[in-house]
């Protein structure tokens, strides 16, 4: 008779486990696709005047990143801008590492990215 009720027992438990992990991927799926879409931009202080960024979402994933930093030293601040936009598309975030040698820029980057991603509403 004990057998039989740890055999019921464990069959409920392994069911309600089931249940719980199917129900965690279908709220994943749905948060997915109801994601941000959209762009917006924001700019902020480098090392020679301001820098700005322009994000574009499509479904919460960053699809692109436009930084014009322009105004920016040519050899440092300006060379700097396409890894910065490429690493931010890359992790899906304004959370990114700095260039060696343009940490002004970078850090002007990233805060008009985070002033991005706040405006969007995106966590990150």
């Amino acid at each position: 008779m004990k057998r039989i009720a740890l055999a019921a027992a464990v069959c409920a438990l392994a069911l309600s486990l089931a249940a719980c992990g199917s129900s965690n991927n279908n709220t994943a799926a749905s948060a997915e696709a109801t994601g941000y879409t959209g762009s917006q931009t924001a700019a902020a202080a480098g090392m020679e005047g301001d820098v700005s960024v322009t994000i574009t979402w499509e479904n919460g994933t960053v699809t692109a990143c436009e930084i014009d930093a322009s105004t920016e030293t040519e050899s440092i601040g300006q060379a700097a801008a396409p890894d910065l936009a490429d690493a931010i598309v890359e992790a899906n975030s304004p959370e990114i590492d700095a260039v060696a040698g343009a940490t002004v820029t970078s850090d002007a980057v990233v805060e008009a990215a985070k002033a991005c991603f706040d405006a969007a509403e995106i966590a990150y």
